[in-house]
C-alpha cells in the first residue's frame, strides 16, 4: 500500500508521461519553498509577531494552486492524480486566501499544509535505508547508541552526577562538540573523557566515510549508467547502419549480377549473328 497515495500527497505518479514527471519534479522545489514559508509563518504566529504576512499567504496559495492545476493539465490519468493527491485539492480549496476562517482556523489550515513534508521525506527514505545497510552502518549506529548510554552511566558514577548529565556529556564528547557545561572534575573522569573523545573521532570518521562513499558512489553509478546508455545507443546505431550497408551491398550485387547477365545475353546474340 502506498501511504503517500492514502494521505493524498503522492505527487505525479511514476507511470505518467515524461513531461508530467519533469514538470512535477520542478514544482516540488517551489512547493518545498512554500512549505518553508508556512513553517516560518507558524513560528511568527506563536512568537506573537505582528508582521503582516497576508501577501505571503496569497503567494503560498498560488504555488499550491499552480502545482495542482498544471499537474492535472499535464498528466495522462487525471482521475488517478486527483485520487492520490486529494489533500492538495483540499488545501487549495480551504486555504483560499480571500476566505476569512478566523485566526484559529487559519493556524490549523497552515499546519495542515505541513503534512506535505511527508512527500519529501519519503523520497529520502530509500537512500537512508541504503546508507544504513551498507557496511552495517545501521548496526554500528545502534551499537554506538548503547555505548553512549553506557558511557553516560559510567561518567555519572565516576563524577557522582545525574544520569541525564552523564548521557549529555557522552553525546557532546563523542560528537566532539564539547559544550563545556558538563566537565569531569576527577582524575578518573578526565581519563575516561580522553578515551571517549578518541572513540568519538573514530566513530564519526566511520559514519562520515560511509555517507561520503554512498554519495560518491551514487554519482559514479549515475555516470556509469549514462555511459552504458550511450554505448547501448551507439551499438544500436551501428547495428542499424550495418544492416543498411548490407542491404545496400546486396542491392548493388543484385544490380551488377543483372547487368552481367544482360551483357552475356547481348554477347551471345552478337555471336549468333
Amino acid at each position: 500500500m502506498d501511504f503517500k497515495a492514502v494521505l493524498g500527497i503522492a505527487g505525479v505518479n511514476y507511470r505518467e508521461n515524461a513531461r508530467a514527471k519533469r514538470i512535477g519534479a520542478q514544482f516540488e522545489v517551489l512547493v518545498l519553498l512554500a512549505l518553508f514559508a508556512v513553517f516560518v509563518q507558524l513560528l511568527m504566529f506563536y512568537s506573537g509577531s505582528t508582521v503582516d504576512t497576508a501577501w505571503v499567504s496569497t503567494l503560498i496559495w498560488l504555488v499550491f494552486a499552480a502545482e495542482l492545476s498544471i499537474n492535472v493539465y499535464n498528466v495522462t490519468d487525471r482521475g488517478r492524480y486527483l485520487r492520490q493527491n486529494w489533500l492538495n485539492v483540499v488545501i487549495v480549496i480551504v486555504a483560499f486566501p480571500w476566505i476569512d476562517w478566523g485566526s484559529d482556523w487559519a493556524v490549523i489550515i497552515r499546519s495542515l499544509r505541513l503534512v506535505l513534508f511527508l512527500r519529501f521525506f519519503a523520497h529520502f527514505y530509500k537512500d537512508a535505508v541504503t546508507i544504513l545497510k551498507r557496511h552495517r552502518l545501521g548496526q554500528i549506529l545502534i551499537g554506538a547508541a548503547f555505548m553512549i548510554v553506557g558511557a553516560g552511566g559510567l561518567f555519572a558514577y565516576l563524577e557522582d552526577r545525574d544520569f541525564v548529565d552523564g548521557i549529555w556529556y557522552a553525546i557532546v564528547t563523542v560528537t566532539t562538540v564539547g559544550y563545556g557545561d558538563v566537565v569531569p572534575q576527577t582524575e578518573n573522569g578526565r581519563l575516561f573523557g580522553t578515551a571517549l573523545i578518541l572513540f568519538g573521532v573514530v566513530l564519526f570518521s566511520l559514519v562520515t566515510a560511509n555517507i561520503s562513499a554512498f554519495l560518491i558512489g551514487s554519482g559514479q553509478r549515475k555516470q556509469e549508467k549514462e555511459i552504458l546508455n550511450y554505448v547501448r545507443l551507439m551499438e544500436e546505431k551501428l547495428e542499424k547502419q550495418t544492416l543498411e550497408n548490407q542491404e545496400h551491398v546486396e542491392k548493388i550485387i543484385c544490380h551488377m549480377t543483372k547487368e552481367i547477365r544482360d551483357l552475356k545475353t547481348q554477347l551471345n546474340e552478337v555471336k549468333t549473328k
